[in-house]
């Protein structure tokens, strides 16, 4: 639905009538979760529930919070809005952590982690692997390093109403990959980079699946890219990553940094994120840095690089993997 008076008149109150009817609702949910609780184990319903009313409770206090920013004559106000999305995402991530005994531990990311709070500008690219990874990359970069991210987001996002206005006042984008120019809006969006910004792109375009990973390395020999096919072809992991986003926003950012994000832990179905909510759960996290001034000259050799550093992420997930068998 591109029209946004539609979407804010129909669909944003429907939604929030959902989310309130469910915390309204919260008293008798709960009785019923705890009943159904030992015919599931783990206390899964309870758990579910939870993660469900902490995300409704953030979401109607953020979209509560925009509103009150645009009644107090503050819609044009970075500051404020970075505040309210560091609540709701901060809500959320904190919920999740605690009611699916989540465990994050940063591995050997010093020079990373030192770039992420030194202030300068910075382009974050990360892998996109399990449900709820974007959570977790957003959490670190507006909590634990107070960064004010750009996210470039499918525009299908923008029915929900908390995304549709934060993500509007915000120096974001919202693209339809079938149509428009998504390099052009990345590039946009990436200009004028202060320090404490940070553009955050997954180049991969969607979560790992067998199936995404395969329609990539077809897309690449479809095209001429036979070198990076091969490439695409040796990772077991990730998918190939799609170079024009991400080139496009170092190539309108020169002076910022990049660091690498990779992950591994999360469940990579919900049915998976359902058996294993009781399960304590740890996720790795590491870090690569790259200084703007190591970053090679020249479009074709910038491809190179990031399906190199692609290939690099992959053989990190792998070694992960493998320790778990």
């Amino acid at each position: 639905m591109r029209s946004p008076v539609l979407r804010r008149v129909l669909i944003a109150p429907l939604i929030l009538a959902a989310e309130l009817a469910l915390i309204v609702a919260a008293p008798v949910l709960g009785a019923i979760a705890a009943i159904l609780s030992p015919l599931f184990g783990g206390r899964r319903p309870i758990r579910a529930l939870t993660l469900a009313l902490a995300y409704a409770t953030g979401h109607v206090a953020a979209v509560a919070g925009v509103t009150g920013l645009w009644a107090a004559g503050l819609a044009g106000r970075n500051g404020p809005h970075y505040a309210v999305l560091r609540f709701f995402v901060g809500t959320v991530a904190r919920t999740a952590l605690r009611v699916a005994r989540v465990r994050v531990t940063v591995h050997g990311s010093e020079h990373a982690e030192a770039a992420l709070a030194d202030g300068r500008p910075l382009v974050v690219l990360s892998i996109h692997s399990g449900e709820g990874d974007s959570l977790l990359v957003l959490d670190h970069l507006l909590r634990r390093h107070r960064r004010r991210p750009r996210i470039v987001m499918h525009e299908a996002l923008a029915m929900d109403p908390l995304i549709d206005v934060i993500g509007r006042r915000l120096p974001n984008r919202f693209v339809d990959p079938r149509g428009g120019d998504t390099e052009v809006e990345i590039a946009a969006m990436s200009r004028d980079l202060g320090g404490g910004d940070a553009v955050l792109i997954f180049p991969e375009g969607g979560n790992f699946t067998i199936e995404r990973r395969l329609r990539a390395i077809e897309r690449l020999l479809h095209r001429g890219h036979h070198e990076e096919a091969a490439i695409a072809q040796e990772m077991e992991h990730l998918s190939a990553p799609r170079p024009g986003g991400a080139l496009a926003a170092l190539e309108a950012a020169p002076d910022a940094d990049v660091v690498f994000f990779a992950h591994h832990g999360f469940p990579d179905t919900m049915g998976q994120a359902w058996r294993e909510l009781p399960h304590p759960t740890p996720i790795d996290v590491e870090l690569w840095l790259v200084r703007a001034d190591e970053l090679p000259e020249g479009h074709d050799a910038r491809i190179d690089w990031l399906f190199g550093w692609w290939k690099t992420l992959d053989a990190w997930v792998g070694e992960k993997s493998s320790r778990e068998r």
